[in-house]
């Protein structure tokens, strides 16, 4: 992949998923990204697999590779003075500092943009939270869970009248918040280019899902009322939906142009019929009998595999996809065409897969340069490259300022 980010330099200090999601986008993009860790513990996403939340699951950790890959892992103890000194050097040298701690944590660590600005003035200041940076919880805590997913609406939107409320899979809001707070870091390095200044980049997960739920939210402000919940109202448009095949699997249509895609539907799936039906012609007897035709069509797709309708539908214009399962998606022929699943030799794993972030330069995918590292385990690296002595990092091992 084209590094379109080769020079730049971005200081993680980071944890979970949001946030270094976001440092893992701008490696993906070829800067040299720092992640600092606490020595002994390092980022507590490592412990999800050890600690038994995924259950089943050993050996690799997913999320440390995803997130943790084109960074180099630093181990310092900003509880320390001596910490918080061998970071003020690292600043001085970078381009983006990254957080997602908390404001009582950035005082008191004095990582604020207002302790960090004076020390390198072309800084990019960036940071991601629950709630936004005013109001009575900005100081709170959040997790995509909670912040995203339950307080923006999303939750209370994708559940069926009557049912429990659905549950977000694994970090959901935080890939999508991630991607938002890389094109901020992106634009304001933009900004610098044209003004020499630095400037403080700000996403929250709660901004995150105002975004994500802009129809939703908007059309509630226009209309007075929120549009129906998911699976609230029988489907308008039989050609929009999603339909069972015969081995369980399943289709899903999405042709909002029903008028138009009516006979190529029809003729792609062998069921000519269907266009001299009087119950289904003209667009006035479909739309009145929608109902009908959706248990029609729920008859038809049952009677075939879905790889026999992906077969004749493939051959022509209509709008559809499988709906697949993760374990089917690296197998999807786009996606390996397209490189959004990277393999890559890993040191203990040896062949490794990660997913790509889905920004593509120049026709070129994105690699992975580096796999993700043990906490710490660059420490003596970056901090020579930065101008400290062997005889200074030894005095600071012996102090715990590092690892």
């Amino acid at each position: 992949m084209l590094s379109i980010l080769e020079g730049i330099r971005l200081i993680e200090v980071a944890d979970w998923g949001f946030v270094p999601s976001a440092a893992t986008v701008i490696g993906d993009w070829g800067a040299d990204v720092i992640k600092v860790e606490h020595p002994m513990r390092g980022d507590p996403i490592r412990g999800l697999i050890t600690a038994g939340l995924v259950p089943g699951a050993a050996g690799a950790n997913f999320f440390v590779e995803q997130l943790g890959r084109n960074k180099r892992s630093v181990g310092i103890d900003l509880q320390r003075e001596a910490g918080r000194q061998v970071l003020r050097r690292l600043v001085q040298t970078a381009d983006v500092f990254l957080t997602n701690y908390l404001p009582d944590a950035r005082e008191r660590l004095q990582i604020r943009y207002e302790d960090l600005r004076p020390l390198n003035p072309r800084l990019i200041y960036a940071k991601g939270h629950g709630q936004g940076q005013r109001g009575p919880d900005a100081a709170r805590g959040g997790y995509d869970g909670v912040s995203f997913w339950a307080r923006g609406g999303i939750a209370d939107r994708l559940t069926r009248p009557g049912e429990e409320y659905v549950q977000q899979r694994p970090a959901f809001g935080d890939f999508i918040g991630g991607m938002f707070l890389a094109g901020g870091i992106a634009a304001a390095l933009y900004y610098r280019e044209r003004t020499g200044e630095g400037i403080e980049v700000d996403v929250s997960l709660l901004g995150n899902a105002c975004w994500i739920m802009a129809p939703d939210i908007v059309a509630a402000m226009t209309y007075g009322f929120d549009l129906p919940q998911s699976g609230a109202m029988a489907p308008p448009n039989p050609l929009v939906g999603n339909y069972v095949c015969k081995d369980g699997k399943a289709l899903c249509l999405m042709m909002l142009q029903q008028d138009r895609f009516w006979p190529i539907f029809c003729r792609a799936v062998q069921r000519e019929d269907l266009l001299a039906d009087p119950r289904f012609n003209p667009a006035e007897n479909r739309q009145r009998n929608s109902a009908e035709l959706v248990q029609v069509l729920r008859e038809m797709f049952a009677a075939r595999e879905r790889r026999e309708w992906e077969d004749l539908l493939r051959t022509s214009e209509c709008i559809w996809a499988p709906i697949q399962s993760p374990g089917e998606i690296p197998s999807d022929p786009q996606v390996i065409a397209n490189h959004y699943v990277l393999d890559f030799p890993h040191p203990a794993y040896g062949r490794y897969r990660v997913t790509a972030s889905p920004v593509q330069f120049g026709g070129q995918w994105a690699e992975v340069r580096r796999p993700a590292a043990d906490a710490g385990a660059h420490t003596e690296e970056v901090l020579l490259e930065i101008g400290y002595s062997w005889e200074e990092i030894a005095g600071l091992k012996e102090q715990g300022a590092i690892t």
